[in-house]
């Protein structure tokens, strides 16, 4: 190191100290990249700012100045390093999912200071193509991490991805059709009882609380009052890395809430619970605690988020009945409410919506029957029939 710090004297005749510390070899030029620094004004500081430049380089956090070196992908994992502090483990998940699955496959080989408009545009495109509904998080995501490169590290001066125009879908919007009118709900509930109780018990619950289904499957008896007929909602089953499965706090402060629910599907939920019960016992395990989970594996284990789904395709493959997602449920559940006269502040408090934009944005589709009635609603009014 001594060697490294070098005494040199100032225009003025002043006595400074600077040093040049080797950091490797640019990859682009085959140049060696070196850091050099001056004007310390003791010894002792400059060899303190050559230990601190070392240990940056030794763990990997020193950024040359040689710009084009960094890579979209190696300014990710810099940015990525923050943002796993701010946000839930669930969250970070599908974040790095996005990235790995779409975001670097386009941008992560380039450098950022040749970053231009049209590579920008180009991946924006690829992605409008393979995720419509999504591709948008996607720019958003990349913006985050260039202005992070802006911002905090100061490696760049603009972002191309704010000139890149999002493309639109040339077709016509379909109607929105995930959700199940009065009589397809009560059609599908009968053939799910038929086909399997636990299954329908499941559906029942999603159809008449509108629960997300992560809250669904966090379920456990001691949150179930059959007393007052109320549920608890105070945490959720999500997926985490490597495709884990973990309890969590809900989405939202506002999806801590207590539903009320009907007579009959706490009826069902009892009739559930005694089943569970009995097969649970023949098979050896002890299912009458209360912290047991209402849906589970035989050891009282999450069921996969894939479990639902393969229950909804098997139940409308052997009836023969238009099959919505398991969100749909939660989409039926509000509009159901909607038709039976529920303000949009009471949608939004039995969601668990955080902002009412969410409620009106997402839960405002009607039945036909509403849609149909409209005209006569008007009638009606100015007729007094």
């Amino acid at each position: 190191m001594n060697n490294d710090i070098k005494e040199y004297t100032t225009p003025s005749g002043k006595k400074r100290y600077g040093f040049n510390l080797y950091v490797g070899v640019d990859e682009t030029t085959g140049h060696s990249i070196q850091i050099r620094k001056q004007g310390y004004k003791s010894k002792k500081e400059a060899q303190e700012a050559y230990l601190n430049y070392q240990l940056k380089v030794i763990k990997g956090e020193y950024i040359p100045e040689s710009k084009g070196h960094i890579t979209f992908n190696k300014l990710y994992r810099m940015w990525l390093k923050i943002y796993r502090e701010t946000v839930k483990t669930s969250t970070y998940a599908t974040t790095t999912r996005y990235f790995e699955d779409h975001i670097l496959k386009q941008l992560g080989s380039k450098y950022i200071d040749k970053l231009t408009v049209l590579d920008c545009q180009k991946a924006v495109n690829i992605w409008f193509n393979d995720a419509p509904k999504t591709y948008k998080r996607f720019m958003r995501y990349t913006n985050n991490v260039l202005n992070y490169g802006i911002n905090n590290l100061e490696l760049i001066s603009k972002n191309p991805m704010n000139k890149v125009i999002p493309p639109k879908a040339k077709n016509k919007p379909k109607p929105f059709t995930d959700f199940y009118s009065k009589d397809e709900l009560n059609i599908f509930l009968r053939d799910a009882k038929e086909y399997n109780f636990k299954y329908f018990v499941f559906f029942r619950l999603l159809a008449y609380s509108g629960m997300r289904k992560g809250e669904a499957l966090a379920l456990k008896w001691s949150d179930i009052n059959f007393k007052d007929n109320t549920i608890s909602i105070n945490k959720d089953v999500t997926v985490g890395l490597n495709n884990e499965l973990y309890e969590d706090t809900p989405k939202t402060e506002n999806s801590f809430r207590t539903l009320d629910m009907d007579a009959a599907t706490m009826e069902y939920l009892k009739e559930w619970r005694l089943m569970q019960q009995k097969t649970m016992l023949k098979l050896g395990y002890n299912f009458l605690n209360s912290d047991n989970l209402l849906f589970s594996t035989i050891n009282n284990g999450y069921l996969s988020m894939s479990k639902p789904r393969q229950w909804n395709v098997a139940i409308c493959k052997k009836y023969d009945l238009r099959r919505i997602k398991i969100h749909g449920f939660r989409h039926t559940h509000a509009s159901l409410l909607f038709e039976a006269g529920a303000s949009m502040n009471e949608v939004k408090a039995r969601l668990g919506h955080a902002d009412i934009n969410t409620t009106m944005n997402i839960y405002t589709h009607v039945t036909d029957d509403q849609k149909k009635d409209t005209a006569n609603k008007l009638v009606r009014l100015l007729e007094g029939k």
